[in-house]
């Protein structure tokens, strides 16, 4: 089975993170150099896939989004009903069937939630999120880049190409050319790649606005 399972987000990824205060990413508004294209979007019902403890969740939501914020970790949801009251919140695993109907969201958020699976059921999960965005919607995110090279060690082990093992966790590496399988069907808005500060180090990073 190549996923990171719901204990681990339960008990190795968020239970240790809340515990220990390990949350400046909060403050990383890094959808605000997008506002104008988010703002476009028609239809304010969004999707916050991978919310955590909702960061984004709670930006989309100050900008008139009604929001459905979803997540496998039941602890990283109770986390984010604590901190945000008024939030929708929807336990779901992403590799299944998304629970919602074709056509019926404007906006899909994934922040760096997608980049934990293998190609077959990464390429799934785009397909599920393009069925359910309606024309015109936005499917918007992060993934971690392959220059990220401090998470390549003597014990990783490479399932398949861009994809890893080590250390109890699986992760994905995207580069441009992963991209260009994934969005065949997509209207590329934005792609680019960066650096940001994420739990007190640097993160290589890329940044999408796909439209369908």
């Amino acid at each position: 089975m190549l996923e990171n399972s719901k204990t681990y987000w339960d008990d190795e990824y968020w239970k240790d993170k809340i515990k220990n205060s390990q949350t400046d990413f909060i403050t990383d508004n890094w959808m605000d150099k997008y506002n104008n294209e988010i703002n476009e979007v028609k239809l304010k019902k969004a999707i916050d896939l991978g919310c955590g403890i909702g960061q984004d969740t709670k930006w989309l939501l100050e900008r008139g989004f009604d929001v459905i914020s979803c997540d496998i970790s039941e602890i990283a949801l109770n986390k984010m009903k604590e901190i945000i009251p008024n939030s929708k919140t929807m336990q779901i695993d992403f590799k299944e069937k998304l629970p919602f109907e074709d056509n019926s969201v404007g906006l899909i958020n994934a922040n760096l939630s997608i980049h934990y699976f293998d190609m077959k059921n990464t390429i799934k999960i785009f397909n599920e999120i393009y069925r359910v965005l309606q024309k015109k919607g936005l499917f918007i995110g992060r993934v971690n880049s392959d220059k990220n090279e401090e998470y390549i060690k003597e014990t990783t082990k490479e399932i398949e190409k861009n994809f890893y093992y080590d250390y109890g966790r699986y992760f994905r590496l995207f580069n441009k050319e992963q991209f260009e399988i994934l969005t065949k069907q997509w209207n590329v808005i934005l792609l680019n790649e960066n650096v940001t500060v994420r739990l007190n180090r640097k993160k290589a990073l890329w940044e999408f606005i796909l439209e369908k």
